[in-house]
Formats: structure tokens, sequence, C-alpha cells
């Protein structure tokens, strides 16, 4: 998905075909979404589950939502989507970030500089090995 519009639909787009259609246990969807992009980028310290010392960011989804993506809708400054049109089933309806509510009932609460520098630890991509790892293949022949 680099190099295209949709950071905005990646997590909503991966629940809906991945998770909900069984071709993603909820373990490798979390794996993906939040735990081994911590371990990768060094910010396993701060991030990437529900912890004690680590960020309250949590997304708060309404499985059951269905909605179909439209550039109209989204945050990006681009004016397309190349997911125009493709109806999906759940939607994050809150996110905190440190325990704070960023977006609350689907609506952007936070002013200009709200987020904060996180010091990092150096990379190390082969930490993305290290969570439980789910025989579920993403896509079947």
């Amino acid at each position: 998905m680099s190099g295209i519009p949709g950071l905005e639909t990646r997590l909503p787009l991966l629940f809906s075909e991945g998770l909900l259609t069984g071709r993603l246990s909820l373990q490798r969807y979390l794996d993906l979404t939040s735990r081994n992009a911590a371990a990768i980028y060094g910010l396993d310290h701060r991030k990437g589950r529900i912890a004690p010392g680590l960020d309250a960011d949590l997304a708060l989804w309404d499985p059951a939502r269905k909605w179909t993506i439209g550039h109209e809708m989204l945050h990006s400054r681009v004016d397309f989507s190349p997911y125009e049109g493709k109806a999906v089933t759940g939607k994050p309806i809150t996110v905190l970030l440190r325990g704070e509510p960023l977006i609350a009932g689907e609506k952007l609460q936070a002013q200009a500089g709200f987020g904060g520098f996180v010091a990092r630890r150096p990379s190390d991509p082969a930490k993305a090995g290290t969570a439980v790892e789910d025989t579920t293949p993403w896509l079947d022949p």
C-alpha cells in the first residue's frame, strides 16, 4: 500500500477483508497492526500493546458498522482514494492517544500540536518474529 493514499483506510480494510473473512486470526491482526510494527520501529517500549507504563493508544471499533470508502469523507489532502466505492465492515469510532480522545463519535477532537515526539530505539526487523505466529494464510490461492 506504500506510495498511494490510504493510511486512514489501511486498518479498516485489513479488519474487513482479513479478520472478518477469517483470513487473519485476531492474534495475527493485532500483531500486524500494533505489536510487530512497534517492535520493528523501536517503539515497543512505549507502544504496541496494553501494559502498565505504555501509552494508552487505543482504537475502539464498531465491528458491525458497514460503510463505503469515499475520498470526501477521508482526512488526507489528496482528492482521491484508490479504494473509492469499496464497501467495508468495521470502523474505528473512538481513538485514544495517551488515554485522551483523539477521535470521539467519529469526530476529530485533537487540536494542532496535540501529538508528541516519541524517541525510539534502533529498529530491529528481527523482532517481528517475536509475536505468536499465526498459521492462517493471508491470501489463499
